[in-house]
């Protein structure tokens, strides 16, 4: 079963704030990889299969990965200042 893009940016959206795990998944070699690195470093099950999702995406669109932790990184301002 082929997920869309969309639905997998929802089930890793959870960790995408987090540094720490976001790192653990971009030095992860694979998506069962990045699953298996996070449970081992938080023991938290919904922590690792969102990393699981966010390295299919690092995996398969990568120009998609690029601009979430462009996102993640320097999130755009909720209102305009002057």
């Amino acid at each position: 079963m082929n997920r869309s893009l969309t639905e997998i940016k929802v089930r890793c959206s959870p960790i995408l704030g987090d540094k720490e795990i976001v790192a653990l998944v971009i030095d992860a070699a694979s998506p069962t990889a990045a699953y298996d690195m996070v449970k081992t470093e938080t023991k938290d099950e919904e922590k690792a299969k969102a990393a699981r999702w966010l390295a299919i995406i690092r995996r398969d669109h990568p120009e998609c990965f690029n601009m979430l932790m462009g996102a993640t990184i320097h999130p755009k301002p909720s209102h305009v200042s002057n």
